[in-house]
């Protein structure tokens, strides 16, 4: 018996629930602190710390969500499931792309709001991502997006989470099952 790490026609695999769920709880944590950098005078203590922890941790997530990107594009998702509606579907789907395109919109205007000024930005102090260009009102035009696009993307997160629970609670199929669970392959030794 062993874990299966990709996924099959009726289940997703080790790394696809292992990469949604760093994805969207990294994301959700990122958003909190954000939200709290805000908030931050130059007093504060956590004025210096909050955002290079916010900056670190976002081009990691990064690099987490392009190799999602990837694995996308390489292995098949399961398949629908047969109770599911036409409308579901094309919801699901439509869902699903504007989550995966405005978490990487928020991420890389996240990462050219700091490299506006031509400076890179330090992954704790491991290395640093550099500045890749710098064009005029790069910092503001970046900042807006990155704002919007995160209260966007948190907005719909919500309904995504309130549809898997709706098709849990109420319609009782493998929707959400299919992503808290680890595909178990019961054929192996």
């Amino acid at each position: 018996m062993g874990i299966i790490l990709t996924d099959t026609p009726t289940r997703y695999g080790l790394v696809s629930v292992l990469m949604h769920w760093l994805i969207a709880m990294t994301y959700l944590g990122l958003f909190c602190i954000g939200w709290y950098m805000m908030t931050l005078d130059y007093y504060n203590p956590w004025y210096i710390a909050l955002p290079h922890w916010h900056k670190s941790i976002g081009m990691l997530l990064l690099v987490v969500v392009l190799c999602l990107g990837v694995w996308r594009l390489t292995v098949k998702k399961p398949l629908n499931l047969e109770n599911h509606l036409g409308w579901e579907v094309k919801s699901s789907r439509i869902a699903h792309w504007l989550l995966g395109l405005g978490v990487l919109i928020v991420l890389v205007s996240g990462y050219l709001i700091p490299t506006a000024e031509g400076s890179g930005i330090s992954v704790f102090n491991w290395g640093t991502f550099p500045a890749a260009f710098s064009l005029p009102g790069q910092e503001d035009i970046s900042g807006l997006v990155h704002r919007y696009v995160a209260y966007f993307i948190l907005g719909l997160s919500f309904v995504h989470a309130g549809a898997a629970l709706k098709h849990h609670f109420i319609d009782k199929d493998d929707t959400l099952r299919r992503m808290l669970s680890i595909s178990i392959n019961r054929n192996q030794s």
